[in-house]
């Protein structure tokens, strides 16, 4: 759709639709299917169609090859392309590369994911109860600092309020992907299950994790490379889901952390709520 017609104003609703995604996940999906984003792939698209058209339709102006394109002006049109090319529109039309028809944009290719060894790469389908969790939100960029210090001032809530610790299983709701959003816009949400008649005071939320069919993959992951989480999703993403018969639910994604035994760090478990197009009616 994109390819057809790259210079359209597409908009994200128009996409999910065509792709039959819910709007929650369809951006973390296109993005580790394809290896770019929507934003990158139209922009990718549309500075080859005016490439193409400076090379093979000398008659018509620099301007109004970016206006048919899709840029909001030449000047705009020019910064990106001289970004992508390396030279300017009028420079590339004049010199006409020779080799113009296999100089192609190419997208950045996504690398598999390297997995340490011993790491089981099933997904288990599991039907999970409804949970009651307690949340702090962070809002800002996602640092091991700033997710711990949640942790610990959740634990400090969980002992005052509740009277016990915190339990040993975390729940980790990331609401935005940080491949896309603005840092200053990222949320995430730290979790503990609780008892469905507790009170909310303070700075807490109470909030519901539906249950429902959910596709879980373990892992033990190290504390130094937390930061590989993201490739485990994008697996899940990429690799598994196409080829599973599933589509993910219109809910978001979430992690289960608990303590690792044999090393510094934690036992993960990616947990990513799904729609069976199979026997949708086996849903609740």
């Amino acid at each position: 759709m994109i390819r057809a017609r790259p210079e359209h104003p597409h908009t994200v609703k128009e996409l999910c639709k065509q792709a039959a995604f819910s709007e929650f996940h369809f951006h973390r999906v296109f993005r580790a299917v394809t290896g770019e984003t929507v934003a990158q792939c139209i922009i990718r698209l549309r500075l080859e169609m005016a490439a193409s058209a400076l090379i093979y339709r000398r008659q018509r102006s620099v301007t109004d090859i970016a206006l048919t394109c899709g840029f909001s002006s030449s000047a705009n049109f020019s910064k990106a392309f001289r970004k992508a090319y390396d030279c300017s529109p009028t420079r590339y039309r004049r010199d006409r590369p020779p080799d113009f028809r296999m100089r192609r944009m190419r997208k950045v290719a996504r690398p598999a994911p390297m997995y340490p060894d011993g790491m089981s790469v099933d997904v288990e389908i599991k039907t999970v109860p409804e949970r009651r969790l307690a949340s702090l939100r962070l809002v800002g960029p996602y640092s091991h600092a700033s997710i711990s210090k949640l942790y610990y001032d959740l634990g400090k809530w969980h002992l005052s309020v509740l009277e016990q610790p915190a339990p040993d299983e975390a729940i980790s709701i990331t609401w935005s992907d940080s491949a896309l959003a603005d840092q200053s816009t990222w949320r995430l949400d730290a979790c503990y299950e609780v008892a469905k008649d507790t009170k909310a005071t303070g700075q807490v939320r109470l909030r519901t994790l539906a249950g429902g069919r959910v596709a879980c993959l373990k892992t033990d992951v190290p504390e130094n490379e937390m930061h590989r989480i993201s490739d485990y999703w994008d697996w899940l993403f990429s690799d598994w889901l196409p080829q599973s018969g599933y589509e993910p639910a219109d809910r978001p994604a979430y992690e289960v952390y608990r303590g690792a035994s044999k090393q510094p760090g934690f036992n993960v478990t990616l947990c990513l709520p799904l729609v069976n197009k199979h026997a949708e009616h086996d849903d609740e």
